[in-house]
């Protein structure tokens, strides 16, 4: 049996983030491409940008101190980790699933974490916009798990220039999307430690 071409009409074209398609969200799979900052040159990345800042008259709901804060009571974060993600809520400009995972209890919610087993999981632009006029932040992920994250953990952590570049990276991605941070996911405590550390 023959392997099927590119242009088989049974294989999905391989993806291509700097060609014009339905825009989609999607993650980024290696420190490179988070190093170099592909991702502000895919056709998708504008689409990618939630635009609703968060609601200040949600927030001040849940809390009497500035809307940048976390009330000073129990809070509730609630983490998204929907069959590795980007599932119906990867199309950014809606889909035509009635029964797509939803979210309907928000005023219950504190902190809202988008998660896939990703290195870099960037939250949709749907679950911004819905996390942020509920007054809830939303935090996407970075992950080093297995052998994969070791080895990453060892390119980014070989120097404190190194940490400090990467973390650079992900405020910057957090800050042009519109997400209010990350949920750092390490192989250990020692490992989380000390990129924090390192990158400050």
């Amino acid at each position: 049996m023959s392997k099927p071409s590119s242009s088989d009409p049974l294989q999905p074209p391989l993806f291509d983030p700097k060609q014009p398609s339905v825009p989609i969200s999607y993650p980024i799979k290696t420190l490179e491409d988070l190093k170099t900052r592909t991702y502000f040159n895919s056709f998708h990345y504008p689409f990618n940008i939630a635009l609703l800042p968060m609601s200040n008259q949600a927030a001040s709901s849940s809390s009497s101190s500035s809307s940048s804060s976390l009330p000073n009571r129990r809070r509730l974060l609630v983490c998204h980790d929907m069959a590795g993600g980007y599932l119906d809520d990867k199309w950014v400009q809606g889909g035509t699933n009635p029964d797509a995972y939803a979210i309907w209890h928000w005023h219950l919610i504190d902190v809202f974490v988008y998660f896939s087993h990703n290195l870099v999981t960037i939250p949709p632009p749907c679950w911004t916009n819905t996390a942020h006029r509920h007054g809830v932040k939303v935090l996407g992920t970075f992950i080093t798990e297995w052998d994969e994250g070791r080895a990453a953990c060892d390119v980014l952590l070989s120097t404190k220039e190194s940490a400090q570049m990467y973390a650079e990276r992900l405020v910057e991605l957090a800050v042009t999307l519109g997400f209010d941070g990350w949920l750092v996911n390490s192989l250990s405590p020692s490992v989380l430690l000390e990129f924090i550390l390192m990158s400050i």
